[in-house]
């Protein structure tokens, strides 16, 4: 990870201790939204940048467009699920 939170350590040892867990549902939705767009991702830039080719506008832009997916779609989540009033 690029940066990790301060505290990352202690919040998994506090999901490990008190076994969080995430609905099979949201897993399924996180699975196939996060990964279709990193596996798209993976094959723009393994097509191009490590075949030792430079990344065309066209191919970053597809890139940005699928970040932008994962972001547009977390964000979608995180208000569904968060229980703060504010969010709803």
């Amino acid at each position: 990870m690029a940066n990790p939170l301060p505290n990352e350590q202690e919040i998994y040892k506090k999901i490990k201790e008190e076994n969080l867990t995430i609905h099979p549902l949201i897993w399924q939705l996180i699975e196939h939204h996060v990964n279709n767009d990193i596996h798209t991702i993976n094959l723009i830039i393994g097509a191009t940048v490590l075949d030792g080719k430079p990344l065309s506008e066209e191919n970053a832009k597809k890139v940005l467009n699928h970040s932008k997916a994962i972001k547009d779609f977390l964000d979608k989540l995180w208000k569904l699920t968060n229980p703060r009033p504010e969010n709803v």
